[in-house]
């Protein structure tokens, strides 16, 4: 028992004139009992360490003076230095163990599970998304294959249990989106829709809720973050949509609609942060033409996919180093990016021999007996 809750009674007692035996008479003991508990002669039962905190209108840790603003600028510190640690892209089962030690010493806090759960979601995600393709030359979850690896079951278990309990909109928000992500590539596909049916729609989003309703000196910045989403989120659909169509032409002007797209709104050049995302459409356009056993365009594609990645590992390096940057484009202008914000290692080359040494995409095996899938490999390994 804390030796200072006499103290703490009679402290609250006079400040709100209330008298030993008034106490005494609300808890149902004697008024000798209160006396002995402020003069800490003896200590209160801890069936009435509840009722105290009740009738004081107080939590139990204040009454035991517990030092909650202590407490929670301890636990902000652990969440920060995991998020640099996450942000630095340093290895996942560091964060796991750094979340384990901290969680031992608070249990059930909130912002720590969540971030248990996400160092475990990132193990899982390390061993890489494993791909195959299906009959229609897209690209679709190997599903027993991640299945196999661990974590991601320890990740989804305590993710759905803050769902039921957690009132913070973020954390259940970031539950949602890696919930639906781990059940996607294990292949739950209900549970993912369960998830979806609960999550806003896309109109009511984020961005799309500021772009409609700022109407001030920001109201450009932000229809410019919305625009940067909406590129995001075309590229995804508008692609997956047209290489389902098995239509060579549709596909090949499709990707060039979206490469232009992307020139045009950073019209100067500077791709920032898109540059990951050029990578990855001249990626998936290189599986398109792998497919259609296109090979010289197919390797003119991973040759344009290398070029944005080295321009994205730049920039990321670059920013890093500045703290902040922004555009000049007139459609992004506006938006800054931050180091704090992005967590995106420069190391997007690495990922790319990752996926040519292992095969995580598959689809790359028709090309190992062409002399220019070995020169690739080469040029990038002497590279880095």
């Amino acid at each position: 028992m804390n030796v200072k809750i006499g103290a703490k009674i009679k402290s609250l007692r006079k400040r709100d004139d209330i008298t030993q035996e008034k106490l005494a008479d609300a808890l149902g003991v004697t008024s000798q009992a209160v006396s002995k508990w402020e003069s800490e002669s003896s200590y209160p039962d801890i069936e009435y360490i509840t009722p105290l905190a009740n009738f004081f209108n107080v939590t139990i840790d204040y009454l035991f003076d517990h030092d909650t603003a202590e407490k929670k600028k301890r636990i902000d510190e652990h969440c920060e230095r995991f998020d640099i640690h996450s942000r630095d892209m340093k290895p996942p089962q560091e964060r796991v163990d750094m979340m384990r030690m901290v969680l031992a010493q608070f249990p059930a806090e909130e912002q720590l599970l969540f971030r248990l759960a996400k160092a475990l979601y990132d193990k899982w995600g390390n061993y890489g998304w494993y791909t195959k393709l299906d009959e229609n030359g897209c690209v679709c979850g190997d599903f027993e294959r991640h299945k196999a690896y661990d974590s991601w079951d320890e990740s989804a278990k305590i993710m759905e249990e803050l769902l039921l309990t957690s009132t913070d909109d973020k954390v259940r928000n970031d539950c949602r989106w890696h919930l639906a992500s781990i059940y996607g590539w294990v292949g739950e596909k209900d549970k993912v829709l369960a998830i979806a049916e609960k999550s806003c729609h896309i109109w009511q989003s984020k961005e799309n809720l500021l772009a409609s309703s700022i109407h001030d000196k920001d109201t450009i910045l932000y229809e410019q973050k919305r625009l940067f989403l909406l590129l995001q989120l075309f590229r995804d659909s508008f692609m997956t949509v047209a290489r389902s169509t098995k239509d060579n032409k549709l596909i090949d002007d499709s990707y060039s609609v979206m490469i232009n797209l992307f020139k045009f709104v950073f019209s100067d050049g500077e791709f920032g942060v898109a540059n990951l995302l050029m990578s990855l459409l001249y990626r998936d356009h290189s599986f398109a033409l792998i497919f259609q056993e296109r090979f010289d365009e197919a390797f003119e594609a991973m040759e344009n996919e290398y070029a944005y990645a080295k321009a994205h590992d730049a920039y990321i390096a670059e920013l890093r180093e500045k703290g902040v940057m922004s555009y000049t484009s007139p459609f992004v202008n506006l938006i800054q990016d931050k180091s704090e914000d992005q967590y995106s290692a420069a190391d997007q080359t690495l990922w790319i021999l990752k996926w040519l040494r292992n095969e995580i995409e598959i689809g790359y095996e028709r090309l190992h007996t062409d002399p220019r899938y070995a020169e690739f490999i080469n040029k990038i390994e002497n590279a880095l």
